[in-house]
């Protein structure tokens, strides 16, 4: 992991200087400055906007009685995309860019949350079934006889299945032995 993150913040920042010395020698060094500030501004502009949103929207939920999950995964990622927008460079402009898009910031969480799920899952060595997250982004059964969580459940409904015990059939389960 850690020689990851030193891959990452050595690369991106090479590929950014790259990128700016390419569209320097295009059009001019202080087109390239313009272009950066005005980008910086642009995108802080943006991010304060949705910042704001985001948190009225996070009040309305909760003043309702409702967990506001989504709406703080939409905050982490405009504060995530607001980082990307003040370092310089087009690559991370892009990004922070496209974190702004809501349609992009769902898909790009309901990965996540997939991936983190599936890696949590993964670290029990018996299996562990989550059988619905109320973000609505993952749902899924460990099989067919679990019967369906109830609407007014807050916290995602578990079960954990050991590999090494008999699984209990109906008639077993009838017979306390």
């Amino acid at each position: 992991m850690f020689g990851r993150l030193l891959l990452l913040f050595v690369t991106v920042p090479l590929i950014e200087l790259s990128l700016l010395i390419k569209l320097t020698q295009l059009t001019s060094l202080p087109f390239t400055i313009a272009l950066v500030i005005t980008t910086g501004v642009a995108g802080l502009t943006l991010v304060r906007w949705q910042g704001f949103k985001a948190l009225q929207q996070i009040q309305k939920q909760l003043s309702s009685g409702q967990s506001p999950a989504r709406e703080i995964i939409d905050g982490v990622m405009i504060l995530i995309a607001g980082a990307f927008l003040i370092t310089p460079g087009p690559l991370t402009d892009s990004v922070g860019f496209c974190l702004l898009i809501p349609r992009f910031r769902r898909w790009i969480a309901g990965r996540v949350q997939k991936s983190l799920l599936n890696r949590a899952t993964s670290t029990f060595q018996s299996g562990v079934w989550v059988t619905q997250i109320r973000s609505g982004h993952f749902s899924g059964h460990a099989d067919s006889e679990m019967a369906a969580p109830s609407e007014t459940s807050e916290t995602p409904q578990v079960l954990v299945i050991d590999p090494n015990t008999k699984k209990l059939s109906d008639s077993d389960s009838s017979d306390p032995q």
